[in-house]
């Protein structure tokens, strides 16, 4: 009788854990779009001519900032994020 009770609340468990995790990522909204955004020494947003800021791989676009700050030392780079559905974007960090 032990083993049966068991095994029933393990399985409950991996049920309600599985309903969760179901619910958590039903509604993810995958972003389809990065932007890096440039900011000067004081902190404002700037466009630089000859810098691609529009990516759809966040890796690729991590790369860039990587090779962007050795080019440009007084500038600080930052990733954001858009998502097709709200339009709006979001940043991950800001350097």
């Amino acid at each position: 009788m032990k083993k049966i009770i068991d095994k029933c609340v393990t399985a409950f468990f991996v049920v309600v854990l599985g309903i969760l995790w179901h619910c958590s990522t039903k509604y993810y909204v995958k972003p389809n779009q990065y932007t890096i955004m440039i900011y000067d020494i004081f902190g404002k947003e700037i466009k630089i001519e000859g810098v691609r800021t529009n990516f759809k791989i966040k890796e690729v676009a991590q790369s860039h900032i990587s090779e962007y700050k050795k080019r440009f030392q007084y500038h600080t780079f930052s990733i954001g994020e858009e998502i097709q559905t709200k339009r709006k974007l979001r940043i991950f960090k800001k350097n």
